[in-house]
């Protein structure tokens, strides 16, 4: 069945459906919420020629609607809080707009081989580049509230765990700016597990030895420069609506597998080995070896060497 078949079908259910649920008193809101959406029906049609499987562009329909009607109920069910919200946004605006900035850093010990860092970006600007003596430095810049850090120890093994104080993130009124540095100590083997938001990533790993970097992230858009310092360097990218450019060293060989959905892909100096799946010609003889695996949806990315 071609999707332009049904696709105003689905509309006029939808919209059959809000009213049934109106009547019914099963659900209440303010029908001006649907002219606040019409940008909607303009998203719809993007899907409707975009090319890509019937099922595809179905379920994100769905998705798209189901967050319409969500938008339209939540909007109305908060209505009659209105005076609280206001009185909230004045006490927000009164506050300090100075900036809050936060450094800290963890000790190195020469018993440490290994370590692990678990960073919860959440949203801004993170860089990750530079050396250090300490096992690890942090360093702030910005108007968001500060991290949180745990360091648990385990014989040779260190591991550091950061993420925003309280589990969430609060924008203080001004540039809303959230720059951070990070250096690491380029003794140990280090695994990098980073949960990230609506970010900038520049990480320039070449001065460490990395055995595995996993990133979950969405909205963001991540520089990765990969080194050689380690024989084996595993990489693991889950992403949605980003950009991802990656850069390995020429000499490295490098098996990268994908799996992605409407999404652009820029790969270069690779060899298709099957569906989704590419190496690098010297990946049997090279000493030291990447494994590559992107898993990312409407996003584009790249895989270049230098």
């Amino acid at each position: 069945m071609k999707f332009r078949n049904i696709f105003w079908g689905v509309i006029l259910i939808f919209v059959g459906v809000l009213f049934i649920l109106q009547n019914l008193h099963l659900i209440h809101f303010d029908w001006m919420n649907l002219w606040r959406l019409w940008p909607v029906v303009l998203v719809l049609w993007g899907v409707s020629i975009l090319p890509a499987n019937s099922w595809i562009k179905l379920v994100l329909t769905l998705v798209i609607l189901g967050a319409s009607i969500f938008f339209m109920v939540d909007q109305t069910s908060h209505w009659d809080d209105y005076q609280s919200r206001t009185e909230w946004w004045d006490d927000w605006d009164r506050e300090d707009k100075t900036t809050i900035d936060q450094y800290f850093d963890v000790p190195f010990e020469d018993s440490v081989n290994e370590a692990t860092l678990v960073l919860d970006a959440a949203a801004g600007a993170f860089l990750i580049n530079e050396t250090t003596d300490q096992l690890l430095e942090f360093d702030k810049r910005g108007s968001w509230n500060n991290y949180s850090y745990l360091v648990k120890k385990l014989d040779d093994k260190t591991e550091v765990m950061i993420e925003p104080e309280g589990g969430n993130i609060k924008i203080r009124k001004g540039k809303n700016k959230n720059d951070i540095n990070i250096s690491l100590n380029d003794y140990p083997v280090w695994e990098i597990n980073m949960d990230v938001g609506a970010s900038a990533m520049d990480i320039d790993l070449t001065p460490y030895k990395v055995k595995k970097l996993d990133i979950d992230g969405g909205a963001a858009a991540f520089e990765i420069r990969l080194g050689d310092k380690f024989p084996e360097t595993h990489v693991n990218i889950d992403a949605g609506a980003s950009s991802i450019e990656i850069k390995i060293p020429e000499t490295s060989g490098c098996d990268l597998q994908t799996s992605s959905v409407l999404s652009g892909c820029d790969i270069n100096g690779f060899e298709k080995i099957d569906h989704g799946h590419y190496k690098t010609e010297n990946f049997d003889n090279a000493s030291h070896k990447i494994f590559i695996n992107i898993d990312a949806a409407i996003s584009s990315y790249s895989v270049t060497r230098y």
